[in-house]
């Protein structure tokens, strides 16, 4: 079979009625600028850093970018009811694998509600559902039990460590590597 090609992404609209998935939008550069502060996000994502507001608004730039691309899907996860910033998510397509990987934070103000497994399941449910991703991995650092716990919530499967895999802040970091492949996704807010 054929690697579908890179074409231009439609916005989806994904929302189990607690999150919304949206694009990003300039008027989110300072909820994701303030939320790229926090030392969770500096210590375990791949933000830069320092992370200034000319990062947040490349963001929202390269986010449009990057779906007119075909290259990626890079959403902000907002409450349902008012529409406010609540993290990000995205997906780094492989289209030659029929493949992505997900990535995603979650502001300090708003874990433990759920937040990153709904964001993780919506938009991992749509990549196998409407773009024909075959395979999702997640990366999570070794040292970030919390993520790797969202993984596991979503019906991710725990591949392997993979040691020493990238230079973060000045250290080699190690990530646990996981995947779900469809019909594997399990927990509360898949879409129907």
């Amino acid at each position: 079979m054929m690697a579908r090609s890179p074409a231009v992404i439609p916005v989806p609209d994904l929302t189990d009625a607690v999150v919304r998935l949206r694009a990003p939008e300039r008027s989110d550069v300072d909820a994701i600028h303030a939320a790229c502060q926090d030392p969770a996000i500096i210590r375990f994502t791949r933000v830069p850093f320092p992370y200034t507001k000319v990062h947040a608004q490349a963001f929202v730039r390269n986010a449009a970018h990057e779906l007119r691309a075909g290259k990626g899907l890079h959403l902000v996860t907002a409450d349902a009811v008012t529409g406010s910033l609540l993290g990000v998510v995205g997906l780094t397509f492989d289209h030659f694998r029929r493949s992505a990987e997900i990535g995603y934070w979650v502001a300090p103000e708003f874990r433990g509600r759920g937040v990153a497994p709904r964001s993780v399941r919506l938009l991992t449910a749509w990549a196998f559902a409407e773009h024909g991703c075959r395979r999702v991995q997640l990366m999570a650092d070794a040292r970030n039990r919390a993520s790797q716990r969202v993984a596991e919530a979503c019906g991710f499967t725990r591949e392997g460590v993979l040691r020493s895999y990238e230079d973060r802040l000045g250290e080699r970091i190690d990530y646990v590597c996981f995947s779900a492949l469809p019909g594997e996704l399990t927990g509360p807010g898949l879409p129907d």
